[in-house]
């Protein structure tokens, strides 16, 4: 089987799910909104002055590692 297609399989599974998910320059945690073409849709909570949700955009290229808060 191949890996690339479980992984986007387990992707398509794990939307509604809090994820961290590291690149080569940062981590980010959120809750996974969408993932179609690679492209992998967290919704951050920013934490300072307000809290904020933001929409974070990452290709499943530049991907580390992913890990799932269950």
């Amino acid at each position: 089987m191949n890996f690339l297609f479980t992984l986007e399989a387990q992707l398509q599974q794990s939307i509604g799910l809090t994820l961290e998910i590291a690149t080569d320059s940062a981590l980010f945690e959120g809750v996974l909104i969408n993932f179609e073409n690679g492209l992998i849709e967290l919704e951050e909570t920013v934490i300072g002055y307000e809290r904020e949700n933001r929409s974070v955009f990452i290709a499943l290229s530049s991907v580390n590692f992913i890990k799932v808060q269950l």
